[in-house]
């Protein structure tokens, strides 16, 4: 079944990227695949079985969740304060 899924790069290892989907998938894929790319990036795909494809980079998504997890962080620690 062909499926597109958003997914974020999770961790390298070695020349594997462990990548994580928005429903907590977890794929090992070639970092090969991922040309440019850094943990922490989100990028779209269509996943079929164990293998990607149609692999497109979502700077933007990136950004809002980066920014999403700091306001977060913010939050909590302005709790922690009183």
């Amino acid at each position: 079944m062909n499926e597109k899924k958003i997914f974020s790069l999770d961790r390298i290892e070695g020349d594997k990227a462990v990548c994580v989907s928005d429903d907590d998938a977890v794929i090992n894929i070639p970092l090969s695949l991922l040309s440019g790319m850094a943990v922490n990036d989100v990028f779209s795909a269509i996943m079929t079985e164990n293998t990607l494809s149609e692999i497109t980079p979502m700077p933007e998504e990136r950004d809002r969740r980066i920014a999403c997890n700091r306001a977060r962080i913010n939050a909590i620690k302005g709790r922690s304060k009183k």
